[in-house]
């Protein structure tokens, strides 16, 4: 009964069209918006609107900015046509308002401008994504400096475009919106690793990124299960380490897939996790991974195979790290590359047929622990990485075992307390703890369990707990000045094609929306409301097609014709 009453007095706050009074239906929410609350002046348009380049724009520039406003405008108000307005309710009390607009004019064009000399810079952490966009009664307008912030204007533009009458329509007007994020670094990580994803929808994940203003995808290559990465120069390590060749990235697709990150202001790049996390790599180059399978047995371990780790007795095993992370740097052409460094379990080495070898070879380097191992293996990958001229990326373990060079970039997963400490150092930081889409409890913290018990009981309302989750607040402003930013972590054991946006999006927008708005934005119920919103736009123009509601609304989508 306690449990039901609890349920009950939860539903009464779920997001409806009272949690956005004052505010419009944008999300990520921008940082400044003005506006002119239930006023019925408006102007309409069409999905013939064209696009009107006022600035210097060169044939890359040009082409960025058609396609993504075919992408992003043309395209979803065609899927629109004859549809109907989205819906919270059926009662009129908890709905969104229905304003009944008075249209002053019909708009043909929407006019940009690009304030920078360069207007489209090389995509890196850090270039600029301001913009700002203006409707009245007359025209709509973007300023931006670079296409980037171009790109995220359109996006807001979408979804100010209201159905009434079944005429498209932008009301409340005037409206002057300046908008800029909050973090550089806006991310997700996948793991096609565990199970495979087709090489198709990545570019959704990519589409979906991009709407909701995210900026980077990290995807992780390889761990025990498979080995998903194509290496040219040790090919059986996808061949044989691979249930279906199908499902293996190509270097070919992987530089295709990035540019077409990079044609919607996405990042994209890669990992292979080293030196646990490798028992794949093992099947097609026997020896480079040290064999504890006798251990591992015995002990009935869960995800027993996450413990082996690579042999750095075995001759090919430090070619091989050499040769990954010149693939990765060069087919990415990004500034990152991954290169793990978590979760290792000593005995791994320790409890293996080679034990004996592995201690010459540390006697060899003048290792005296097991702990040291660990560390000329971080060491070392990440040595390779700068030499191909890229910054490395590592798990939190690197840092706090006095591995990280400082040129690494630590992304803090599992001890938050960290990221205070990682700053505080010198280093910059991405944060993902409390941003694990694989988890029921994304707050639960390892190291106090009591934090573990504080969260919402229904799936989807966990969301808010991720939304709850912003571990900078508490930072001074030189240590905000090194957090890049964070990643939403999607972990592969339990998605596959089949659920994988559901799983993944239906909660992302809580992660996105902390990592674009300003930190006063603070209303779950808001953003429930303004990210169903978003969502029924996103499925309308079939790039978040399979990803669930947060709550009840109406979202009707275009009919599709049978096929016999």
């Amino acid at each position: 009964m306690l449990f039901i009453f609890i349920v009950f007095i939860s539903s009464v706050f779920a997001g409806n069209g009272l949690n956005v009074q004052n505010q419009l239906l944008l999300m990520p929410y921008p940082s400044s918006v003005s506006f002119q609350w239930k006023s019925p002046l408006a102007i309409a348009l069409t999905s013939s609107i064209q696009l009107n380049v006022k600035s210097t724009c060169n044939t890359d520039c040009m082409n960025f900015l058609k396609s993504n406003f075919n992408h992003t405008i043309s395209f979803p108000l065609q899927q629109q046509t004859g549809l109907q307005d989205f819906k919270v309710s059926l009662f009129k009390e908890i709905d969104l308002p229905r304003i009944t607009p008075s249209v002053s004019s019909v708009i043909t064009d929407v006019v940009v401008e690009l304030s920078s000399s360069n207007p489209m810079p090389k995509l890196q952490i850090g270039f600029d994504e301001s913009y700002i966009l203006e409707v009245t009664t007359n025209s709509i307008s973007i300023k931006a400096v670079t296409v980037y912030g171009a790109r995220h204007a359109f996006e807001t533009l979408l979804q100010l475009i209201r159905i009434s009458s079944n005429k498209f329509v932008i009301s409340q007007l005037p409206i002057k919106i300046s908008d800029a994020p909050r973090f550089k670094w806006r991310g997700l990580m996948v793991d096609p690793s565990r199970n495979p994803l087709s090489p198709l929808m990545f570019k959704r994940i990519i589409d979906t990124l991009a709407s909701v203003k995210a900026n980077v995808l990290h995807i992780h290559l390889s761990d025990a299960q498979t080995f998903v990465f194509e290496s040219k120069k040790y090919p059986l390590l996808h061949q044989k380490g691979m249930y279906d060749e199908s499902f293996v990235l190509t270097q070919s697709f992987l530089r295709e897939l990035a540019q077409y990150g990079a044609n919607r202001g996405v990042i994209v790049y890669g990992e292979i996790d080293t030196p646990a996390h490798t028992a794949s790599w093992n099947l097609g180059y026997p020896g480079v991974v040290a064999n504890c399978w006798d251990y591992i047995v015995s002990t009935s371990m869960r995800y027993g195979e996450n413990v082996l780790s690579l042999n750095p007795a075995n001759p090919n095993t430090f070619p091989i790290i050499d040769a990954l992370m010149k693939e990765l740097s060069d087919t990415f052409g990004t500034d990152y590359v991954h290169v793990g460094g978590d979760e290792v379990w000593t005995s791994g080495w320790s409890k293996s047929k080679e034990y004996s070898d592995i201690q010459k070879f540390m006697k060899s380097k003048g290792l005296n622990s097991l702990t040291e191992l660990e560390g000329y293996f971080n060491k070392y990958a990440q040595e390779q990485v700068i030499h191909n001229g890229k910054h490395p990326v590592v798990w939190e373990e690197v840092f706090k075992k006095g591995n990280a060079d400082k040129n690494t970039i630590i992304q803090v997963w599992d001890d938050i307390r960290l990221l205070q400490q990682v700053v505080n150092s010198g280093y910059k930081a991405i944060f993902s703890a409390g941003f694990y889409l694989d988890k029921q409890m994304p707050l639960c913290n390892s190291y106090d369990s009591s934090t573990c018990v504080n969260t919402h009981s229904m799936w989807v309302w966990t969301n808010r707990d991720m939304y709850d989750n912003d571990p900078v607040k508490s930072l001074s402003s030189s240590e905000k000045e090194n957090v890049l930013g964070g990643e939403g972590c999607s972990w592969g054991e339990s998605t596959d094609e089949q659920n994988f946006f559901d799983r993944v999006f239906q909660r992302y927008s809580a992660i996105a929306e902390r990592l674009w708005s300003k930190e006063s934005v603070v209303d779950k119920e808001s953003h429930e409301v303004r990210a169903n919103y978003l969502r029924c736009l996103d499925v309308r123009r079939d790039i978040m097609k399979g990803t669930g509601p947060l709550y009840h609304s109406f979202c009707q989508l275009p009919k599709k014709e049978k096929s016999n």
